[in-house]
Parts: C-alpha cells; sequence; structure tokens
C-alpha cells in the first residue's frame, strides 16, 4: 500500500537563538550555564472515528556552568517526552531522560544516562509536522529517530551513551541508547554530521546534515539514514531532506519545508530585561509548507 501526504500550512510559533555555537538543540533560553529547548502545545482535533484534546511536550534542559573552549565542566540534562489524549486510544505516556554532562571544550561532550538519540537531537533540523503535534506523533516514524517513538508507545525508558564534537564549521555526535524492558530488548546504535558553509556573497548560508541509524533486536538487525540541505537567509530558512525508515515501518520519505522568523525582542531590549550582553533573540512567526511524505508498506 502506497501512502502520500501533502501537507501546506502558515501558522505560529516562539522559538529563540542565541549567538554561542551549540552541537545541541538551540535553545528557547539560554542564561547562566542554563538552556531550555522544545516546545509544548494543546490542540482539539476531530476525524472520522474520534474526536477530542490532545496535549504535547518535548522539552530539554541543560545546567552546564563554567563551561570554557579549554577547561573541563559537569553539567546535567533532563529531557521530557510526552503525550496524552483525551478519550481512549492513542498514546498516552512520558519518558524522561535524565543525563551527566561531562563537557571537555573542544575535545567534546560525553552525556551518560539516558541521552537523547542523535539522530532525535542536535544535527538533524526538524519541523513539528504542519505545526499539529498530534499528527507529527503519528508520522514520527517516516523521519525521525526509531527511539523516541518506541519509548513513548511502549512506555518504554531508554538509558545509554553519547559523544558531540565540534571541528571548525564540522559538527559530530555519536550515540548509543539501549531498550531493555517489557519484552522488548534492542540496541541502537547512531551516528549524525552536519557541517555548515558560511555566507559568500549572494549564496546563503548553507547546512548539509545527515544521520544513520542500527537498530539491533538480536531476532532483527536494520537501519535507518537521513540525509539533507538547508539555506539560512536572514530571516528564513528553507530546507530538503531524504530519510529511508526500516523500522518501524518501512518507508522512504522526501521532505521541503521553510521556516519564517520575525525578531521581536533585540539585543538591545534584552541587555536592558536580564543585564547580560549575551545575544537572545525571541522570535515568533514559524511557517512550514509543502512536506510530502510516501511510504510503502
Amino acid at each position: 500500500m502506497k501512502r502520500t501526504v501533502l501537507v501546506a500550512i502558515v501558522s505560529t510559533l516562539i522559538s529563540a537563538q542565541t549567538a554561542m555555537a551549540e552541537v545541541d538543540q538551540k535553545p528557547l533560553f539560554s542564561l547562566g550555564g542554563i538552556g531550555i529547548s522544545g516546545y509544548a502545545d494543546i490542540s482539539y482535533f476531530d476525524d472520522e472515528t474520534q474526536s477530542g484534546s490532545f496535549a504535547r511536550a518535548d522539552i530539554d534542559l541543560t545546567y552546564l556552568p563554567n563551561r570554557s573552549p579549554s577547561s573541563f565542566s559537569l553539567g546535567f540534562s533532563l529531557g521530557f517526552d510526552g503525550a496524552k489524549q483525551s478519550g481512549s486510544g492513542g498514546i498516552n505516556s512520558g519518558v524522561f531522560y535524565p543525563a551527566v554532562l561531562f563537557d571537555f571544550g573542544d575535545s567534546g561532550r560525553v552525556s551518560i544516562g539516558a541521552p537523547r538519540s542523535v539522530m532525535n537531537r542536535g544535527y538533524i533540523p526538524t519541523t513539528v509536522f504542519a505545526l499539529n503535534s498530534r499528527l507529527d506523533l503519528q508520522l514520527s516514524p517516516f523521519t525521525d529517530s526509531v527511539v523516541p517513538y518506541l519509548a513513548l508507545a511502549g512506555d518504554y525508558h531508554p538509558y545509554g551513551i553519547r559523544y558531540d564534537a565540534a571541528f571548525g564549521n564540522t559538527e559530530i555526535g555519536i550515540s548509543y541508547n539501549q531498550i531493555s524492558d517489557s519484552g522488548l530488548d534492542a540496541d541502537f546504535y547512531s551516528i549524525a554530521f552536519s557541517h555548515r558553509f558560511e555566507s559568500s556573497g549572494r549564496m546563503p548560508e548553507l547546512d548539509i546534515f545527515g544521520g544513520v541509524e542500527r537498530i539491533d533486536t538480536g531476532a532483527l538487525n536494520t537501519r535507518n539514514y537521513s540525509l539533507g540541505i538547508e539555506a539560512s537567509f536572514e530571516n528564513l530558512d528553507v530546507g530538503f531532506r531524504l530519510d529511508e525508515r526500516n523500522l518501524p515501518v518501512d518507508s522512504r520519505t522526501a521532505e521541503l519545508y521553510g521556516r519564517m522568523q520575525f525578531k521581536v525582542v533585540s539585543r538591545k531590549w534584552w541587555k536592558l530585561i536580564s543585564g547580560t550582553s549575551e545575544r537572545v533573540e525571541l522570535c515568533a512567526g514559524q511557517a512550514a509548507w509543502s512536506r510530502v511524505a510516501s511510504a510503502t508498506g
């Protein structure tokens, strides 16, 4: 059976950026070694079989004080991914991702505990499908790491280790996650990268990214792949990516996406509010369009 989904939508979200380059997801808030990233929303749905409310939260908190390119820093991170749907059916669970951070400056960062997979955080740009978190969760097996989907769907608790490093404009991440819970015993090995080409003349800033995820359950050994490119203009990001998934579904996906941002708090006003000179821009207005998903199974 072949299914094709085409979505075009324009809406608004709240996001933020900081000037400091990090191997993690760009924080929504960053101050004094504390960083918060992610989103939360509540929506109402009405389809052919049921209707009701749906809540989703996918948030990361990071604390890494006194970080320096030439010294060691100790910190922690705590992620939460949860979904709650009214009535019967759907995914209704929450998963925590706690980890201890060992930051070695320019030599990279090691996360031990229950870190996010590098296929899920830090390297491969993601957009909430049609800005609809319920639909995005249903379609995440086509484009995301299999780890968070299995963890939510089965109420599993993954744990593992992760390493991130930056070499100039190239960032590389390696992660290992394991789920050994309620009859599922699986290992997930992932490697991801991103490389930035600085803007030159009329050419925009370009990012090339990709990743491979290996899944080993003993009886099954397969791989998932992602590869894409993103162009960044002053207030607009446009990207294209290809995804191949062999677990939990056999699918091939092509996605064209865009994000438009409008600055609502400038560096000057942030300095007056917070008393810090770190550049933080709060942005509103994110548009996503023309996302096409094609699956065969």
